[in-house]
């Protein structure tokens, strides 16, 4: 009777098993690190192949292109049957071609003529007449001879106020004797002007080459003919008003005035040629601070703007021109 083997118990299954595990995960750790060996080779040769230099070119020689040589044309022509009886012209000389000389330009044929003394052209005196630039203002300026000036001027002279046809005079900054800062006392010797009362002679503040009073300035400008001119005068109430402009008053001087055309403008008061008949000894100036006529003492210096009388407005349109 055989003995039977005895069957495995709980401990030795387990000890089986993880011995068959072990070798399993051994396959398969042996079987990876195989397949790393192999993909490392590979891209090793791949990458020393990209580095190492090729060996495998050839060098090549280029001929130079053989030198083609053109095959002359034989072109046969038929022969030319001659006449028996017409005897062959002997071959004439020719004449050697003409050697081309270079072209020289013609030198002008110089024509010796007399010169004749130029004829004077005649002088025509035209008449000129003022016209009005192309400013819209009531003024044009005028240059120290009296020309009228383009109003985009800086330096003028005198303004005409196209208006009423009176030019006036433009005060200066240049310590003469039309400068705007002068004081003049009022002064007239005629009866028929000044009421029975003359004024004061030179009773004024001023610099300049004359007294300091309304005559002896007007005589001084009248002799230096300003703008061209002798027969400035003291204007009178009623045209020194008409240079009152309250729209144009300066904002540096307060002078109700047009400072574009009259510069030297202070905002203070003007004598005119009118004396008060009520108060023979004063006379009426004009305050271009507010733009009122009062009426003042005539010893009393104030500041004087002459003026030339629209009367002669014609012979001054036919006097004034752009250029003179």
């Amino acid at each position: 009777m055989t003995a039977n083997n005895p069957p495995y118990n709980a401990g030795d299954r387990i000890i089986l098993m993880t011995i068959g595990l072990l070798l399993i995960l051994l396959i398969i750790f042996v079987f990876a690190l195989v397949s790393i060996s192999n993909t490392y080779q590979t891209k090793k040769q791949e990458y020393g192949t990209l580095i190492e230099p090729r060996t495998d070119l050839h060098q090549v020689t280029v001929k130079p292109p053989a030198q083609i040589v053109k095959t002359p044309v034989i072109v046969m022509a038929a022969p030319v049957e001659i006449p028996e009886n017409v005897a062959p012209k002997a071959a004439e000389a020719q004449p050697p071609a003409p050697v081309r000389k270079k072209q020289q330009p013609e030198k002008p044929a110089i024509a010796l003529v007399a010169r004749q003394p130029a004829k004077p052209k005649p002088t025509i005196k035209k008449e000129t007449r003022v016209t009005q630039p192309e400013s819209t203002s009531g003024y044009f300026k005028l240059g120290r001879s009296g020309n009228i000036l383009p109003d985009t001027a800086t330096e003028w002279a005198c303004v005409q106020d196209r208006a009423t046809g009176l030019i006036w005079e433009v005060k200066t900054d240049d310590n003469s004797m039309r400068d705007r800062d002068n004081f003049f006392s009022w002064y007239d010797p005629a009866t028929e002007h000044n009421h029975g009362q003359a004024g004061a002679r030179d009773g004024g503040r001023c610099k300049g080459q004359a007294d300091c009073d309304t005559l002896a300035y007007v005589r001084f400008t009248n002799e230096q003919q300003l703008c061209g001119f002798s027969d400035w005068r003291l204007p009178k109430r009623d045209e020194m008003l008409s240079l009152v402009d309250h729209n144009h008053s300066s904002k540096k001087t307060r002078a109700r005035i047009n400072t574009d055309y009259f510069p030297q403008t202070v905002a203070s008061w003007y004598w005119t040629a009118s004396s008060n008949p009520d108060k023979p000894e004063n006379a009426w100036f004009v305050l271009f601070r507010n733009g009122l006529a009062l009426s003042a003492l005539k010893h009393q210096p104030k500041h004087v703007r002459l003026v030339r009388s629209s009367v002669s407005e014609k012979k001054t349109l036919n006097r004034l021109a752009f250029n003179q």
